[in-house]
């Protein structure tokens, strides 16, 4: 498990020197995201990654995000409007001036020039569209002395959970953290929630209560168990 956490820890944002602790979790029978009978916690949801899509071709890699995000964002406890977004990440040889990104989605076409990303040392693209239900797309890549066509396909298989049920089983392992945070007035909270993947699809959930206190959870994405947990 220390290996596995080191190895996914950089899907995390929050910089700490707590490791994840492996956890038994025992199989909870499927509920809807609610461990209050008038709460439905999916609303709590600030941030929803739910769907990757990776692709290769020669020396070119690309990652596709079908994201939503809260604006403002601010992991605050508060939970804002939500509006969908495609993140697309490049890995290239750098030195080249420029990459342009294209591929059409719906009948529409998008695309344009992507930004680099120093700390990254990736190229970046995103627009406003939703590819949660994307499960290929083919792009092109053009710079100034060629092209390339990479087919992207989506990292979840038939076994892989929907957000909301991943939720709902996380709901019901962890009834007493959201109870504690759950009255007359709903959740006082938020919930970011993103699709993983390393070498297999995970779930990353963070339960952000008001006093900026996170709760980190790594979850299977095909039975909903809660594989290690830290607090910050």
């Amino acid at each position: 498990m220390k290996d596995f956490s080191r190895k996914i820890a950089r899907h995390f944002p929050f910089r700490t020197a707590k490791k994840f602790l492996p956890l038994l979790v025992l199989p909870a029978a499927f509920l809807l995201p609610s461990c209050s009978e008038n709460t439905d916690y999916f609303d709590y949801v600030s941030e929803l990654r739910s769907n990757i899509l990776t692709g290769q071709y020669n020396n070119l890699s690309l990652r596709v995000y079908a994201t939503e995000k809260e604006n403002p964002y601010a992991a605050d406890g508060y939970c804002r409007e939500a509006t969908p977004r495609a993140e697309i990440w490049l890995t290239a040889p750098t030195g080249i001036e420029s990459y342009d990104i294209s591929f059409t989605w719906n009948g529409e076409e998008y695309g344009g020039d992507m930004s680099f990303d120093n700390v990254k040392t990736e190229y970046y693209y995103s627009c406003t569209l939703d590819l949660s239900e994307a499960s290929e797309l083919a792009f092109t890549v053009r710079w100034e002395d060629g092209s390339a066509e990479i087919s992207a396909a989506t990292v979840r298989t038939e076994e892989t959970l929907a957000p909301r049920e991943a939720l709902g089983l996380v709901c019901t392992a962890e009834s007493e953290k959201f109870s504690s945070m759950t009255d007359r007035n709903g959740f006082a909270g938020e919930i970011y929630m993103r699709l993983i993947y390393e070498d297999a699809p995970y779930y990353y959930i963070g339960i952000i209560d008001r006093d900026g206190g996170i709760l980190a959870l790594l979850v299977d994405s095909t039975d909903g168990k809660i594989l290690a947990r830290r607090e910050m």
